[in-house]
């Protein structure tokens, strides 16, 4: 095996965590007296609202979390609860800050092996978010789907990845939180999967297409390592 490719959210950042759990996560820890059916409605008119968002490709993780939260608060009508955004967001970037850094350490030891790459349905500003937390030099190539105009689950996206680490997909590992928008495709392809099966809204009838299924991130190793062929210069 020559290379692994990676999803960012809920894979590198959370640990397995699916987004949609991770910030209610707050709320419920702030107390916010809402329901969960209530947030779910929220977060997905958030996530509908942010793309059209003109600065995002600038946006660091922290403004980027920010404004997920400020557009999840006005569809929650909670417009003038200010403090409590911020106390929120700032709690839930120092956690995925320590989230990252755990997973720094162990892309470091696969990058002495093997050529990483990072692919994720994101807003523009995966580059930026990855200098941000210091994962710039370890990731050969970072595909980002407002960027290349390529959404998972299409396989193209992560085909164009495979590309641009000029490797074949039966000499690459895909790493993924999502079963429907990770594993399958990159199984479609002919890659080795490796589901990161966490905390989610959703699960799928199967596993089928997860050659390997760890629950932290720290497992991969144990997947990756003891069978890794050749160098990332090979």
């Amino acid at each position: 095996m020559k290379a692994v490719l990676f999803d960012f959210g809920g894979t590198i950042d959370t640990d397995g965590v699916h987004w949609s759990e991770k910030f209610w996560e707050y709320y419920e820890h702030f107390g916010v007296e809402i329901t969960k059916n209530a947030y779910e409605e929220a977060f997905v008119q958030a996530e509908n609202m942010i793309v059209k968002y003109a600065d995002l490709p600038k946006l660091t993780f922290y403004k980027t979390l920010h404004k997920q939260f400020a557009l999840q608060f006005a569809a929650l009508k909670m417009e003038n609860e200010g403090d409590l955004l911020k106390s929120m967001a700032d709690a839930c970037y120092k956690d995925v800050s320590s989230v990252v850094q755990k997973a720094r350490r162990i892309l470091e030891e696969l990058h002495q092996h093997l050529r990483l790459g990072v692919v994720s349905n994101f807003y523009g500003n995966l580059e930026v978010v990855c200098r941000e937390f210091k994962l710039e030099t370890l990731f050969r190539t970072v595909v980002d789907s407002a960027v290349v105009g390529i959404r998972k689950p299409d396989t193209a996206i992560w085909q164009l990845a495979l590309d641009n680490l000029a490797v074949r997909p039966a000499d690459a590992f895909v790493v993924g939180d999502s079963y429907e928008r990770d594993i399958v495709p990159a199984k479609t392809l002919g890659c080795s999967t490796v589901w990161l099966q966490g905390k989610s809204w959703t699960m799928p009838p199967s596993s089928d297409a997860a050659d390997h299924i760890i629950h932290k991130f720290e497992e991969l190793k144990k997947v990756v390592l003891p069978v890794r062929g050749g160098s990332p210069s090979s």
